[in-house]
């Protein structure tokens, strides 16, 4: 039985380490003592916690799915709702999208959770670890299969083909962007973050982009 930590020792500050931790120096380089430190708690709290560093950078990818998993299902519910009342309207698909974009968007960049979340998730992205799947089926995945019946719907294509796949990927990527690049933005723009009328002018360019790309009109309010 693992030695019980201290009583201020608090799994979340753990948690909050490991996020903060492993997304500037990666897995391998941050130590348990350092995470310990870091959180502020006894070097026996990861293990009693936890059971040992790798359980702990899980928790710390379920901590990130918990909160944004939530805050996804509320963004792409209007849009699957709204989905089969649309049909073939075109004008009724475009409007969906857009609101689907805003959501997105405001979900982003506008989240002060986020902005603590992206270099832990984005070296995820790029640096996978064992427990990639347990990220990419809550988040990315249903995000991605979204995008491709979008795609598929808008160009008719088979959605499961390798070209809505593609063509999905190019259209999120118009959304990504702007928080995987938002470094290189700040600095040809002169930002020192986003705030909300930002927000709006990103908005309705990435609204205009994304539904030229898939041969949509603009809606009457985004002309």
């Amino acid at each position: 039985m693992p030695k019980r930590p201290a009583s201020n020792d608090s799994p979340q500050a753990l948690i909050d380490a490991a996020i903060e931790l492993f997304g500037r120096h990666g897995y391998s380089a941050v130590s348990t003592r350092a995470l310990c430190r870091h959180a502020g708690t006894n070097v026996a709290a990861i293990k009693y916690h936890f059971g040992g560093k790798d359980q702990l950078y899980r928790g710390a990818i379920q901590h990130v799915v918990d909160i944004f998993g939530p805050r996804l299902d509320m963004v792409l519910a209007g849009f699957i709702q709204g989905r089969d009342l649309a049909g073939d309207d075109r004008d009724r698909q475009a409007r969906l999208i857009s609101n689907l974009v805003r959501g997105l968007l405001n979900m982003l960049l506008g989240s002060e959770d986020m902005k603590r979340f992206v270099p832990f998730v984005i070296r995820e992205f790029f640096v996978p670890s064992q427990h990639f799947s347990l990220f990419y089926d809550a988040l990315p995945r249903r995000l991605h299969t979204l995008f491709t019946e979008i795609v598929a719907m808008a160009h008719g294509l088979d959605p499961q083909s390798e070209q809505a796949v593609i063509r999905a990927h190019a259209v999120i990527g118009q959304i990504m962007v702007f928080n995987i690049g938002r470094e290189i933005l700040f600095r040809r723009l002169d930002w020192d973050d986003y705030d909300d009328a930002r927000i709006q002018r990103i908005t309705r360019e990435v609204e205009t982009m994304v539904l030229q790309t898939l041969h949509l009109e603009l809606p009457d309010e985004l002309d």
